[in-house]
């Protein structure tokens, strides 16, 4: 699995842990101890922005949804979209599109029947609209 790819597994399950788990990120860190550091590097820089940008990124959420509340999302899906609007705006070495194909794909592995095309219809909707890094 490319560095990337494993670093938005990660840190998608160390913002799950800290949610739901209500768990620090030291001790979350400790389940990922012998993958590679530049993997875990990689995911660090995620959460920490992502922390960092909550607000403003649950805004973009928020102003995303039909006839749905924020509090009503899965957390799963709810992190994975966090995660990948951060990366989205903030990250500029990525592919926008890949972005959304692989949380996409981690929605498959871990939410419901329903995560994927929630979430991919949030993101393609973010991409849609232009706010994306290209335009910052």
């Amino acid at each position: 699995m490319k560095v990337k790819s494993k670093g938005r597994e990660i840190a998608f399950k160390l913002l799950f842990a800290i949610d739901i788990g209500k768990n620090k990120l030291p001790d979350a860190l400790l389940y990922f101890q012998y993958e590679a550091p530049v993997v875990v590097d990689y995911a660090l820089k995620l959460v920490n922005g992502t922390i960092e940008k909550l607000n403003e990124i649950d805004s973009q959420i928020v102003s995303r949804l039909e006839n749905w509340s924020i509090e009503r999302i899965s957390v799963i899906d709810k992190e994975l979209l966090r995660i990948a609007l951060y990366e989205i705006e903030n990250v500029k070495e990525v592919d926008d599109g890949l972005v959304v194909y692989e949380t996409v794909e981690l929605a498959k592995r871990y939410g419901d029947v329903e995560s994927s095309v929630f979430v991919n219809g949030i993101l393609r909707n973010l991409l849609r609209d232009g706010k994306s890094k290209s335009e910052a």
